[in-house]
């Protein structure tokens, strides 16, 4: 780890990416599952996690864990307003695969052609991905217990607002080739919202 690494960035990495989460170091503490003074002698770089901490701790920030480190981070997705946004190629046909609980939205509105914009606890922002494939667009919401069958209620890290994904096109409604797949024992609600937008909610009958 140390000859591949800078452990020397650590110290304000980590202090850098909880003060970003609005965290205290207790609160990042209890999602690790160490003290308190852990964090703060990291944070103060006069100590370091056990090695096998490192990618538990990438997973809660939703960084790869070269970021701990001291790494650049390149990606077409970047944070704006407490929203991930991801950039693709405009594409009118778009494939959306449910697999845990959300609302997706899609709006036309021409200057965000070509945005997916998300919102939601660590874990739903952890098992989402965007893929452009040839012409389509698929969007993949993954189940974080890896079923392909059955959802569960998840540890959300004290996120209590609603999952959800907003796809700006830039198309008409009409002229959207739009496929959802829900592969879960998930409810699927759609409909035109008050906006005018078309929506798909996705939700557990259990809640």
């Amino acid at each position: 780890m140390c000859s591949k690494y800078n452990l020397k960035k650590f110290c304000n990495v980590i202090m850098k990416l909880r003060k970003e989460k609005g965290w205290t170091q207790s609160i990042l503490a209890e999602k690790i599952v160490v003290s308190p003074q852990s964090i703060s002698k990291w944070e103060c770089g006069i100590g370091y996690p056990d090695v096998t901490l490192f990618p538990i701790i990438a997973e809660i920030f939703a960084v790869p864990i070269g970021v701990l480190f001291g790494e650049d981070f390149e990606s077409t997705e970047e944070q704006v307003n407490g929203w991930n946004e991801i950039r693709f190629g405009c594409s009118s046909n778009i494939k959306v695969l449910l697999g845990n609980v959300c609302r997706v939205e899609f709006i036309e509105e021409a200057e965000k052609v070509g945005i997916v914009k998300v919102m939601g606890d660590i874990v739903f922002r952890q098992y989402f991905s965007v893929e452009e494939n040839s012409d389509t667009l698929l969007i993949h919401i993954k189940n974080p217990n890896g079923s392909e069958i059955h959802w569960n209620e998840y540890d959300r890290y004290g996120f209590d607002d609603e999952n959800v994904v907003q796809v700006f096109t830039g198309c008409a409604k009409d002229a959207i080739n739009l496929e959802v797949i829900n592969f879960l024992d998930l409810a699927v609600d759609s409909r035109e919202n008050e906006k005018g937008n078309y929506e798909v909610k996705c939700y557990s009958m259990d809640m």
